[in-house]
């Protein structure tokens, strides 16, 4: 079906507040991919492409009815179901924090980052391939540099949506095949992490790394780091965003790092995994809370 032929749904996706929308909307915003995402201080927007379609959709909230509103044109209606699934992993909606939020409330190290007693909801991305690029680009550079490379990455593919798509929405990123038939070489990356990009994709694009939530932690860690480049806080920074999963904990992230250090001794490895024990299996939302000090 042509996309000159879209279909629009509107649906409701129901939450259980306190849902804090604005906060992962400025966690969003400063990681949006230029020409794949457009984020306001209302509404989050991005183009997609699935096995049946291509479309656009747009997400806003709607605090009275307690839920957020997801708006979809898409080019083929199989499409939407699996659409919405997504969108409800993207934030979080489906999570229940009772038990999370009663450990973490009495927790020291912890409770400074809760909002309004609650823990912060994982912004799980939309597409864990982009999210796996992105990941790689942001190894040992700012996020802005590396929202930078990402949306030169998605220009140079040269997947242009539709004319009729909003403005701003004018690629969608590169599927795994495609970027492998990508020249990056002027995308201002180094030469290294050019080869650790192409690396990565082709690892998806064989099988030897696979990219769904169901798989441990442990398994994921064990396949994805044995490519080249790809290191320890990559690693448990793409099983938590990427795959959403609940027990990643990046012990080699600066933030972390921070958050549990006193005085001027920062703890070593031992000491912060082991720490880290008390919060399992809720270590990826640990991990927000210790971010969000």
């Amino acid at each position: 079906m042509s996309f000159q032929n879209q279909i629009t749904t509107l649906l409701s996706l129901n939450y259980k507040k306190p849902f804090n929308f604005s906060h992962t909307l400025s966690f969003l915003k400063i990681r949006a991919i230029k020409g794949v995402e457009v984020i306001t201080d209302q509404s989050y927007s991005r183009t997609f492409r699935s096995e049946y379609a291509e479309g656009f959709f747009t997400v806003i909230d709607c605090p009275n009815k307690s839920c957020l509103e997801l708006s979809i044109a898409y080019s083929d209606p199989k499409c939407y179901a699996a659409i919405a699934h997504r969108v409800r992993r993207m934030f979080d909606i489906d999570t229940d924090f009772s038990v999370i939020n009663a450990l973490f409330s009495t927790d020291k190290l912890l409770s400074g980052g809760m909002i309004e007693g609650h823990a912060p909801r994982l912004p799980v991305a939309f597409d864990p391939f982009e999210f796996v690029i992105r990941a790689i680009l942001g190894q040992q550079i700012s996020v802005k540099a590396a929202t930078t490379l990402a949306g030169r990455i998605a220009k140079m593919a040269k997947k242009e949506t539709h004319v009729c798509f909003p403005e701003g929405l004018d690629y969608f990123f590169p599927n795994p095949g495609e970027l492998l038939a990508t020249d990056l070489s002027t995308i201002g990356a180094t030469k290294t992490r050019q080869e650790t990009l192409k690396t990565a994709t082709q690892a998806i694009v064989d099988g030897s790394v696979i990219l769904t939530p169901n798989q441990s932690p442990e398994d994921f860690q064990r396949d994805f780091s044995t490519l080249k480049g790809i290191g320890d806080w990559t690693v448990s920074y793409v099983a938590m965003r990427g795959l959403g999963m609940m027990d990643s904990f990046p012990y080699s992230d600066l933030g972390v790092i921070k958050a549990l250090t006193k005085g001027n001794k920062a703890p070593t490895k031992k000491e912060i995994l082991s720490i880290a024990e008390q919060w399992r299996p809720y270590r990826t939302y640990a991990t927000l809370c210790l971010w969000n000090q």
